[in-house]
């Protein structure tokens, strides 16, 4: 069983490679790059709405039971 991150880490997940970020501005420095590398294919393209699409608890990469705060999407906060 995975150990629980401290108190206010890893709140901030990218969805095109599922890595975790401390703050939402060290996620939206990392996210332009990746998701456009990601993006780069079809099965990427899919991959990304996919995960967009999908609410992800903290720290846990296939959980849908807490709304996760995502990077820099359009319409999201």
């Amino acid at each position: 069983m995975p150990t629980q991150a401290g108190p206010d880490t890893n709140n901030f997940r990218c969805n095109a490679c599922g890595r975790y970020f401390n703050t939402q501005a060290e996620l939206s420095s990392h996210e332009v790059e990746c998701r456009l590398a990601k993006a780069t294919t079809e099965t990427g393209r899919e991959e990304l709405r996919e995960q967009d699409s999908k609410p992800h608890a903290k720290n846990d990469h296939d959980s849908t039971e807490h709304p996760f705060q995502h990077g820099t999407v359009p319409g999201r906060s």
